[in-house]
């Protein structure tokens, strides 16, 4: 039984590699062009994959090698749990798998060419956050607001029939909507994950309410307006992702005339990771057409061609943005290349978010501004304080949004004909504690491209966060120095009991092997929330 298992992988992989290295080529070479002549091509060939993958009759065979018992090699059996998974997902109707990857491709298309108006003006995503940013006007902060939320309009009828379609899918799969059937397919209980996420939030609630309320207090001021006037374009971010800019603390001054590329070779060479080959075939800059946002991306697995795609401006977010587009890239990159090819992958999307997530947090730390970034240690002493606090209310802010998402998406495919206008402006209120615009009724929650797609993605950030707290716990006690950056025992660390083992394990099992436990929340919550557990 285990030979014909390994015949089968056989078989997937030489037909899979060729296709995957094109499509995510096509993929890279559409978003940092935005030529339109590679659309069908890449379209075909997302095609031809899917027909590999939603095949019944392959899906019935790896679930006879699982059912049999007889497969007792650990790496095959981990192998044959990564392709139930994969198979798992992409069941469908042809008719149906054609017409999604269709509208996913005509959505990447508007989201990708998309330039928020204001007038007759139209401003990139960065132009808009600096509007955010900067502006005191408080009618053009709106209009920027408001530009930001436009691509909404455009693809929201497109994202709701994709919805449609995967929730069709997966109930002729035997699951309740897509979003249960994802779950299951990515290592992820769904009672026991909102269970988590249930609890984040109630610990959560009272401490970011206090937060919440001397941000408000202070930006009321600045605008001049009363607290219970405050709306959403009064914050820095379309999304309030991230806290607006601290009253006296302007953290980007530092990163006016930096070389941010030097930077990252500096920063990841402190830790004995070398990231020049990823910095060369990567694309770090804002231009015509290309997408707006920042990922990573791994070509090839075997040839270890890692690339992200980033629109770097002179500021701190996109300073922390890079930092951790290239945790994910290192991951990726230092992956054992003796593995299976269906294992040279990490073992779950939260594990590199862990890594990721932990990098970028350095964009505000005072050491590192002094060692890295050498801005004076007279100018980063006396605000060592405020640049903690600053961090840790970054956390606050970005678990309170992670939760509109993960709740928002779980209740879009539970009922995707509801009014999910209202029920976005629901969710912002409950948890960020964001008042919604009055009178407004327009699908908001559309301008988000994870809904789109990246879908039942957002739970990952979340879990990224729980995994990186516990993770940086473990490096402080344990590896060298116990920083993240200027320790190469961290390097080796990470090479040695994180990364190189790639998708051998599951997630929980990488991070015991690891930190010597699975998952604890208590690392986040008290660590990076600051948050007694009694």
């Amino acid at each position: 039984m285990e030979q014909k298992l390994q015949q089968f992988i056989e078989k997937y992989v030489d037909s899979v590699r060729p296709l995957l290295k094109e499509l995510y080529t096509l993929h890279w070479e559409y978003d940092t062009t935005g030529d339109s002549s590679l659309v069908e091509r890449k379209i075909e060939i997302e095609k031809q994959y899917k027909q590999i993958v939603a095949n019944k009759e392959s899906l019935g065979q790896l679930q006879e090698f699982k059912k049999s018992g007889m497969i007792h090699d650990t790496v095959l059996q981990r192998q044959l749990d990564c392709l139930l998974n994969e198979f798992g997902m992409s069941q469908g109707e042809p008719e149906n798998i054609k017409r999604i990857i269709q509208l996913e491709s005509e959505i990447n298309t508007s989201y990708n060419q998309y330039r928020g108006k204001i007038d007759e003006r139209e401003l990139n995503d960065n132009e808009i956050k600096k509007m955010l940013h900067d502006e005191l006007d408080l009618e053009m902060r709106k209009k920027a607001w408001e530009a930001s939320k436009q691509i909404g309009q455009e693809v929201a009828q497109k994202v709701i029939e994709v919805v449609k379609l995967r929730n069709e899918n997966a109930q002729k799969a035997g699951y309740s909507d897509y979003y249960t059937m994802a779950l299951s397919h990515k290592d992820l209980d769904e009672e026991k994950m909102f269970y988590t996420l249930n609890r984040l939030a109630e610990l959560s609630d009272e401490p970011f309410r206090k937060l919440k309320a001397k941000m408000d207090e202070e930006l009321s001021q600045k605008f001049g307006i009363a607290v219970e006037d405050m709306r959403p374009w009064h914050y820095a971010d379309p999304f309030f992702q991230q806290p607006p800019p601290h009253k006296t603390l302007d953290v980007d001054q530092f990163y006016q005339d930096i070389d941010i590329e030097q930077l990252m070779i500096d920063t990841y060479d402190s830790i004995d990771m070398d990231i020049r080959d990823i910095l060369e075939r990567s694309d770090l800059y804002p231009k015509d057409k290309k997408c707006q946002h920042a990922y990573c991306t791994f070509i090839d697995r075997e040839a270890k061609d890692v690339r992200i795609l980033c629109n770097i401006a002179p500021t701190e977010q996109w300073t922390s943005t890079t930092l951790h587009e290239f945790g994910h890239a290192v991951y990726d990159k230092y992956i054992d290349s003796d593995l299976p090819y269906i294992l040279i992958d990490t073992p779950h999307t939260l594990s590199t978010e862990a890594i990721a997530m932990m990098m970028d947090t350095l964009s505000k730390n005072p050491k590192w501004l002094t060692d890295f970034v050498k801005i004076d240690a007279e100018k980063v002493t006396p605000i060592h304080d405020e640049l903690i606090q600053e961090e840790r209310l970054t956390q606050f802010v970005f678990i309170r949004w992670g939760l509109v998402m993960v709740n928002f998406e779980r209740e879009l495919y539970k009922n995707p004909d509801q009014d999910l206008n209202k029920l976005w402006w629901d969710y912002v209120e409950k948890y960020q504690c964001v008042t919604r615009p009055e009178n407004r009724d327009k699908p908001d929650w559309a301008s988000k491209i994870h809904l789109a797609l990246c879908p039942v993605y957002y739970q990952n950030y979340i879990y990224g966060e729980l995994v990186s707290a516990q993770l940086q716990d473990h490096i402080k006690k344990e590896v060298g120095n116990g920083e993240l950056f200027g320790n190469k025992d961290l390097g080796t660390y990470l090479k040695d009991k994180y990364f190189a083992s790639g998708a051998k394990y599951d997630w929980n099992e990488t991070l015991k092997n690891a930190t010597g436990a699975k998952l604890d929340p208590k690392h986040f919550v008290e660590h990076s929330l600051g948050i007694p557990l009694t």
